[in-house]
């Protein structure tokens, strides 16, 4: 019998999925990097817009201050003209009565009355303005406090970006400082024994000259 003749299939090669897995892995890590960029970007232009809130609510503090104290100097300019009416608005009504206080006539009691009523107009106004005086006194404190609260807080904000930004800055790589080394003493020559020995004719001709008498 013929044996049949088996072939074998070559394997498949899995390039294509290698770079399929390549291109979503690139796709994802693009799309991760875009994703950061963006959410920095919104960060930085949030807190960009609240910088330029709190620049808006300190020339709003600093305005407010300034309108009430005009306000405050054109009352006051009021009340003196309104007390000042009062006062002459009192002394016509008090010479009206001592006038009149002799005669029993209805002109005399009907210039009475309208002094009266004169004196009434000139005191009801000196106390609305006194009260206006004292409403506007008490939103200027108030506006000061304000205005001193964003002071204090703007200079802790100021502390605050300032140690933020420090702590972010990029560090400066240190340089290795370079140690120089002190050059190695020359060895001391040791005297050589050649040069200190002693020649043996020379102790024998000093060993004579000692023992002659």
């Amino acid at each position: 019998m013929a044996r049949k003749k088996v072939t074998m299939k070559p394997a498949k090669k899995k390039t294509a999925a290698k770079r399929v897995s390549k291109k979503t892995t690139g796709r994802r890590a693009k799309a991760t990097a875009k994703k950061v960029v963006a959410t920095k970007s919104a960060v930085e232009e949030l807190r960009q817009t609240i910088a330029k809130t709190r620049a808006q609510l300190g020339k709003a503090l600093e305005n407010e201050v300034a309108l009430l104290d005009k306000g405050i100097a054109r009352l006051r300019v009021q009340l003196d003209n309104a007390i000042a009416k009062q006062q002459a608005q009192r002394e016509k009504s008090a010479a009206a009565i001592e006038k009149a206080a002799g005669k029993r006539t209805q002109a005399a009691k009907n210039q009475i009355a309208r002094a009266r009523t004169a004196l009434q107009v000139a005191s009801a106004k000196v106390k609305a303005l006194r009260i206006q005086m004292k409403t506007a006194r008490a939103a200027l404190a108030t506006a000061k406090m304000a205005q001193k609260q964003y002071a204090a807080e703007k200079k802790i904000l100021m502390k605050l970006e300032k140690d933020r930004a420090k702590a972010f800055a990029p560090k400066a790589k240190r340089r290795a400082k370079r140690r120089t080394r002190k050059p190695a003493a020359a060895p001391v020559a040791a005297p050589s024994s050649e040069a200190e020995a002693v020649p043996a004719s020379a102790v024998e001709e000093i060993e004579s000259e000692i023992s002659l008498p």
